[in-house]
């Protein structure tokens, strides 16, 4: 998923160079300022999200998760049952994150950024997410809050709006 996003905000970056959009006499970086935008945009919604009062749609998304869990678990033992799992779980998460935040945050940030560091960041990333959520995440949910982790999230998509806005005047 980071390599299919990197792709196609590497494409955007080159598609910029390739037909520059003018304004005035300077050209502007279309595609840096859609990524600034974009996580502005997921700054500002995850944000809002944490506002709200909707704890339904997470206690509803933990229900199909659940329900997903359980179905790909199966029964059986040995390799082939092993195998299965690693495939199901790789499957539901693939589809899970296609679309999301995550994805969209990681186009628009190699778009503006090093393609390289992009990777090994959001790699970096998904990994400690990962790592983090089997775990410790009933753990960790005992003393972090979904608000709280949506608080910081927003938090730090405006920060890396910023700091992306800021390298483009610089």
């Amino acid at each position: 998923m980071t390599g299919i996003s990197v792709v196609i905000g590497r494409t955007f970056h080159y598609v910029d160079d390739i037909l520059p959009f003018r304004f005035g006499n300077s050209d502007l970086p279309i595609d840096d300022l859609a990524a600034v935008c974009l996580l502005v945009y997921f700054g500002v919604s995850s944000l809002l999200d944490a506002s709200s009062d909707d704890g339904l749609k997470a206690e509803e998304e933990q229900k199909e998760a659940e329900l997903a869990v359980s179905e790909i678990s199966g029964s059986g033992a040995g390799i082939l049952a092993a195998a299965n799992t690693v495939f199901s779980t790789f499957l539901l998460v693939f589809v899970a994150e296609w679309g999301d935040k995550s994805f969209f945050s990681t186009i628009a940030l190699a778009a503006a950024s090093s393609p390289l560091g992009v990777i090994a960041g959001a790699l970096a990333g998904h990994g400690v997410a990962t790592l983090l959520a089997v775990l410790g995440g009933s753990f960790l949910g005992t003393y972090l809050s979904e608000k709280a982790i949506a608080y910081i999230g927003g938090t730090l998509f405006l920060v890396f709006a910023a700091v992306t806005l800021i390298e483009i005047v610089s």
